[in-house]
């Protein structure tokens, strides 16, 4: 998207787009903090170090905002870690670095797998959840 404002000659046009779309980010999931992850992705364009090294930076701060939110409002590490937990973005490093610059296999399996995992173990942990809370009111 930077390189259509840079290159465009309408750039009022991308900067209302980027307004919105910035907008916007704040009611979606992961929120505005996706935006600093956009830019570490898009300014480390095939520099895997600048972009492991960005993100561990990323997360490192966001790491210390949920510890120090845990301990300003006295809810706990856990808690704080739990229910603030944008830091955990760092566990993308190993699929960045085992990432080869070419596409995968194409198959039926490969082409599907994550439409049908993603909502199954979605489907999983609420089955779990609710057999923990039904179980826990029992005793």
């Amino acid at each position: 998207m930077l390189d259509l404002f840079r290159e465009n000659k309408h750039k009022i046009y991308y900067l209302i787009l980027v307004i919105v779309l910035l907008a916007a980010s704040l009611i979606f999931e992961g929120g505005i903090y996706l935006w600093a992850v956009l830019l570490i992705f898009y300014f480390g364009y095939h520099k895997p170090t600048s972009q492991s090294i960005g993100i561990f930076v990323w997360c490192l701060l966001l790491f210390i905002k949920a510890v120090m939110t845990g301990i300003q409002t006295k809810t706990g590490l856990y808690s704080a870690l739990t229910f603030d937990s944008e830091w955990m973005m760092i566990s993308v490093l190993p699929f960045i670095w085992l990432y080869n610059g070419q596409r995968g296999k194409k198959s039926w399996i490969t082409k599907y797998f994550f439409y049908i995992i993603y909502p199954a173990h979605l489907w999983i942990l609420m089955i779990l959840r609710y057999l923990f809370i039904k179980y826990e009111l029992q005793y």
